[in-house]
């Protein structure tokens, strides 16, 4: 094997979930049925802020340049996430790591190659504008999170015990962080097979010597990248494994 590192994405790529919008869902959800009936005005607060979505969603499908991400967060961060004790996110994204719905979006065409890998000696991480603990969550349900040697994610703003807000700090900056944690571990980009996406996983694609488009990405993304970085494309799991096998 010429590499000795696969760094990953996480939505999209190993998840089905294309962003955090599921966890942020069940923050929420969880939120409002502990609001009733004694917390009528956080209650009400709620259903504003679900209208303030939907209303959201609907311009994030009229308008190309709309960052729906960005615009997402900062509602959730407004009406639902500060002031909410940590504790109680954690409570939440433990109950949505545990779902079977999450568990079967999982893609497990990806992890089992890289669980082989790992167990033969090389360096595994994940890169993610995810959130971290739901990560870790996630993987370690399904039995897989002791297979990633690393994950850098995004992480709530908190204190004492209180989410201020949820933290965009890896979003539309992954090749300059890729390069940075792996600087950090001493890895070599020349060595570094990198699976993910989309777009924002396209400047990663440059960096690592190995890019690999992962099985959720469009058609279109999948033919740009081949003939762009020379990604590889997988038709299946045993396609992945055999060339993960003899690169």
């Amino acid at each position: 094997m010429a590499y000795d590192t696969i760094i990953s994405d996480w939505n999209g790529t190993i998840i089905k979930n294309r962003d955090e919008k599921p966890i942020l869902e069940t923050i929420a959800v969880d939120l409002f049925k502990a609001s009733i009936p004694f917390h009528l005005v956080r209650a009400a607060r709620l259903l504003n802020v679900k209208a303030e979505l939907e209303s959201l969603y609907w311009q994030g499908r009229q308008d190309t340049e709309f960052d729906f991400i960005e615009e997402m967060f900062k509602i959730y961060n407004r009406g639902v996430i500060n002031g909410l004790p940590i504790s109680f996110i954690h409570r939440s994204v433990d109950r949505y790591a545990a779902r079977r719905e999450t568990q079967q979006k999982i893609d497990r065409r990806i992890l089992r190659p890289i669980r082989f890998c790992h167990q033969r000696g090389k360096t595994t991480g994940i890169l993610s504008s995810g959130y971290g603990y739901g990560i870790d969550r996630v993987l370690t349900v399904a039995g897989f999170r002791r297979y990633f040697d690393f994950r850098e994610a995004n992480s709530f703003k908190h204190k004492g015990g209180r989410a201020i807000e949820f933290l965009l700090n890896i979003y539309k900056n992954k090749p300059q962080l890729l390069l940075r944690a792996l600087r950090r571990r001493n890895l070599d980009e020349k060595t570094t097979v990198y699976i993910g996406d989309s777009e924002d996983d396209e400047g990663c694609f440059e960096i690592a010597r190995y890019p690999i488009v992962a099985f959720f990405a469009t058609e279109e993304l999948k033919e740009r990248c081949a003939s762009r970085y020379k990604a590889f494309i997988p038709q299946d799991e045993k396609d992945l494994a055999n060339y993960l096998r003899n690169i």
